[in-house]
């Protein structure tokens, strides 16, 4: 109700300005009031070029373009959700993508049950059964004994559950030949393949993404540039896929939000004066004497009263009625980023003088400035649902009155208005903070004593002034979200790293291998403890 108010009122402000020899040429209010922006700011960009210095020309093709821009905005995100829903639609009924061929020995099931078998014999099995060309270190033992037993588990997992227990470590040297290592820092330096990349960052700074990457994937070499915002990352290509996923999440565009805020402060005063205003007081003088000389108290006894002058106050009569009506109007809109603040300040900057003096007579005065007005704090959080909390601190202050010192200097006696608080809100809704009231009563009068007390005749010994005045203070907030993050999905949120030690998943990704290794032919004679 409020809002509608303000724009009827703001649209009679224009209209009457309009009215006023304004250089607004009609043709371009009608096509605006028709929602023909495009058309309208033609009109007036060219009434511009003939009166460039006229600011209520520049005032309107500023508005113009500024509800241009709003409704290419709301395009652009209408067209941005329908891609997103045709997307989800698409990816729904998409057919499951085919992976890329992977060795099918290595993704073989098999049932294994060793009992002190040596390491050589595991591989033979391995051998047979999946194709594996196994190559071994210098440092490892061979003939150290294994016992585990595991039932329809594929092949690669079967040997790198093999390879923990004995702390060894694997390095696939091409799809079907594999390099045993003992794992400790040094072999894994010499035999584990290393990449470089280079992520450039568009949102998250380049500090916070290397803290990330460096706590929770362990990152060996990171280098964060953040004059040109890029992490320089050495590590295996297993950790680099796994630092794309993490900061694919993190590295989002901050989301913001515009406030569109309206202030209205009505200020109502009245004041009523009525009454007789009789003389309060009497003073007598005497007449210069005749010898013009000074005149002794003695003279002043003996004097006639014909040389005695009287003079009192002139007799009238007071009736006086005023009333007024004071609309203070803001309506600033400000846009601002998820937790920043945002500060509006209309008003004036009043200067406070302050003098200072030493023993030697010495004086010197400082200059500090008051903000007095309205003065808007506002702080908003955004949330994954499209809701908006908006910590808001609002003051309203004036002078009330000025104050002389003794040295000249003026002192400011200034009231203020404060209100806090925080609310949360949805994407448009309107909220309207009211009832931030000042009413002041103030009676006074001037009578004769005792005349004046009498009932219903004291009006006629006297005079009485009658004085109010209310003030109230209206806030009206609407957050409107020029743009937001969407929840990530549990397949980039969620993903798994592999225990503390390896950082890799179980199952290592082979997609890397292009080439298909054809199933192993299963051993005539299986070995020692194990079953097929």
């Amino acid at each position: 109700m409020i809002r509608k108010w303000l724009s009827g009122l703001i649209l009679a402000m224009l209209l009457g300005a309009c009215a006023s020899k304004s250089p607004i040429p009609p043709e371009g209010q009608a096509l605006f009031a028709q929602g023909q922006l495009d058309e309208a700011l033609v009109r007036m960009e060219s009434a511009l070029r003939d009166n460039p210095n006229n600011a209520e020309l520049r005032l309107a093709v500023a508005q113009i373009r500024e509800r241009i821009m709003a409704r290419q905005l709301q395009q652009l995100q209408a067209q941005s959700e329908q891609q997103e829903i045709a997307r989800r639609q698409l990816a729904e009924a998409a057919p499951v993508a085919i992976e890329k061929p992977r060795p099918v020995g290595l993704d073989k099931p098999i049932n294994v049950d060793f009992k002190e078998a040596t390491l050589n014999q595991v591989c033979q099995v391995l051998f047979r059964t999946a194709g594996l060309n196994f190559v071994f270190d210098k440092e490892v033992r061979t003939d150290q004994t294994i016992s585990i037993a595991m039932r329809r588990t594929p092949v690669r997992e079967v040997l790198t559950l093999i390879l923990r227990s004995q702390q060894l470590e694997q390095h696939y040297i091409n799809a079907d030949t594999v390099m045993i290592y003992p794992n400790t820092p040094g072999k894994a330096r010499e035999y584990q393949p290393l990449s470089v990349r280079s992520f450039y960052l568009t949102n998250i700074e380049a500090k916070a993404a290397a803290a990330t990457l460096r706590t929770i994937l362990k990152a060996r070499d990171l280098v964060a540039d953040e004059k040109q915002n890029v992490v320089v990352m050495r590590d295996t290509p297993e950790a680099i896929r796994m630092a794309e996923k993490l900061l694919a999440v993190h590295d989002k565009p901050e989301p913001e939000v515009m406030l569109e805020v309206e202030v209205l402060e009505v200020k109502r005063s009245r004041l009523q004066e009525l009454g007789l205003l009789w003389p309060s007081s009497l003073m007598l003088s005497p007449l210069a004497s005749t010898s013009g000389g000074a005149l002794s108290l003695k003279d002043l006894i003996a004097a006639p009263k014909s040389s005695m002058a009287a003079s009192f106050p002139t007799f009238g009569i007071n009736a006086r009625a005023e009333s007024g009506d004071t609309n203070l109007l803001a309506n600033p809109r400000i846009r601002t980023r998820n937790r920043e603040i945002a500060k509006i300040m209309i008003g004036d900057r009043v200067p406070n003088i302050t003098t200072t003096s030493t023993a030697t007579g010495f004086v010197a005065e400082s200059v500090q400035y008051i903000d007095v007005g309205l003065k808007l704090d506002v702080q908003p959080t955004i949330y994954l649902d499209n809701e908006v909390a908006i910590r808001i601190s609002l003051e309203v202050s004036n002078i009330v009155s000025q104050t002389q010192t003794k040295s000249g200097t003026l002192a400011y006696q200034i009231g203020t208005r404060n209100a806090s608080t925080v609310l949360r809100l949805k994407d448009g809704e309107n909220q309207v903070l009211a009832g931030l009231i000042s009413d002041e009563e103030r009676s006074s009068g001037a009578r004769i004593p005792g005349l004046g007390d009498l009932p219903m005749l004291g009006r006629l010994f006297g005079s009485k002034r009658d004085e109010g005045q209310k003030t109230e203070l209206v806030l009206s907030i609407t957050p409107r979200l020029v743009r937001n993050n969407r929840r990530p999905g549990i397949e980039q949120s969620e993903f798994s790293i592999g225990p503390e030690a390896a950082m890799r998943p179980l199952a290592q990704d082979m997609s890397y291998f292009t080439e298909a290794v054809p199933a192993a032919t299963a051993p005539t004679t299986p070995a020692p403890g194990a079953v097929q």
